[in-house]
């Protein structure tokens, strides 16, 4: 079989190599020739680093980090340690790495934008902006959360199905006092959404995301800046001289991010003849936290099975590996950033209830890790705070 990749991340280069390494033919398309720093945290989960091997054995590219410190709007906050460290990777190098092991696995990569898509006779031929056609048995789309491919295939998100993230990925020689081994998660002072800081191998992401359309980029950049300032407040003056672009020691980013609402995971359909959308592309991120990498990489892998045992089993897969989970924390955002819990927000109470009670500490450290489903998170709670 002959198969069309749009998109070289993580989801797609995964497939790839996957695909490859099972007798496919693969073309691989990127419209970028090198991988490039995306606008992402780039946090690796405990739950991921175990799942994926390869992951686990690269030990170049990636920060390990093994503290979560927790800030509520008010400033009030916690630190928890997960039962095994995670990764922070810079994006550019763990597309690297991915897009690597693709090609040596046998793909063509191919450095040209996808330009038009035509279908006939079950058989796809994609035609590139430089003119060039390429045909393929099953086309599949990995483009990222802005997907060009997608409305192509008939899928399309509402507005109310993304985050907006924006921030500033910092040099790390102007943060030489940073704890490299903690990253720090701030809950908004109002609305849905929360603030970052991940340390990577060379430099510090800071970032911010609210509901699509929610907060004003400016209010965004405001809210983000406050908190850099008690960090690395020579940074933060840098940047507000500049006008909050980018300087020589702060670079700009902004993306949008998929958080499809539960009304929205219920029609989601992401393949059909001869076709799939995985990893962001897909929507396959966690609308609570904004986690995409694991459901990148798990994504390929489910749609590689279908594609070389059975095509139509991928929509099955997916859903029963991580949809009902993906649908429940879509469901829980309004609680959880909006809703209150005795007389206060409930991520107050719950980063106050974590600071003394062990119990719902333990709970918070297994969320962070990928290991707690959200489908148990409200009885695993409850029977904690029970104990208190």
């Amino acid at each position: 079989m002959k198969v069309a990749i749009v998109g070289a991340g993580p989801a797609g280069a995964h497939l790839a190599t996957l695909l490859s390494q099972n007798g496919c033919e693969v073309l691989l398309f990127d419209a970028r020739e090198q991988p490039w720093e995306k606008p992402c945290g780039g946090g690796v989960t405990t739950k991921a680093l175990r799942e994926f091997d390869f992951l686990r054995k690269d030990q170049s590219n990636k920060q390990l980090v093994s503290t979560v410190r927790v800030i509520g709007a008010s400033g009030r906050e916690v630190s928890v340690q997960p039962k095994s460290d995670f990764a922070i990777y810079s994006r550019a190098e763990l597309d690297r790495l991915m897009r690597k092991r693709a090609i040596d696995a046998g793909a063509r990569f191919i450095c040209a934008r996808v330009a038009r898509i035509t279908n006939s006779a079950g058989q796809w031929d994609l035609k590139t902006q430089d003119g060039a056609v390429y045909t393929c048995d099953f086309l599949v789309g990995a483009d990222g959360a802005t997907s060009k491919l997608r409305p192509k295939l008939g899928v399309e998100f509402a507005p109310h199905d993304f985050f907006y993230g924006l921030g500033w990925h910092i040099k790390t020689d102007r943060a030489a006092d940073w704890d490299a081994t903690r990253v720090d998660i701030k809950y908004l002072r109002s609305g849905t959404g929360y603030i970052w800081a991940f340390p990577r191998t060379d430099h510090v992401s800071y970032g911010i995301a609210a509901k699509y359309q929610e907060r004003t980029p400016a209010q965004l950049k405001a809210e983000l800046l406050d908190l850099i300032e008690l960090q690395l407040p020579a940074v933060a003056r840098e940047i507000k001289m500049a006008a909050h672009h980018s300087t020589p020691h702060a670079t700009f980013y902004g993306a949008m991010i998929p958080s499809l609402e539960a009304a929205s995971w219920d029609r989601l359909k992401v393949s059909g003849d001869n076709w799939a959308l995985i990893g962001d592309a897909a929507g396959f991120v966690d609308p609570l936290t904004g986690e995409g990498i694991y459901y990148a990489i798990k994504s390929a892998e489910l749609l590689a099975e279908a594609i070389l045992t059975r095509a139509n089993d991928y929509e099955a897969r997916w859903r029963t590996e991580f949809g009902a989970e993906m649908r429940r924390a879509a469901e829980m955002i309004p609680r959880f950033y909006r809703g209150s819990f005795a007389g206060q927000p409930f991520t107050e109470r719950v980063i106050q209830f974590a600071r003394h009670h062990r119990g719902v500490r333990d709970t918070l450290n297994d969320l962070i890790a990928g290991d707690q489903s959200y489908l148990g998170l409200k009885q695993r709670l409850f029977k904690s705070l029970l104990s208190i």
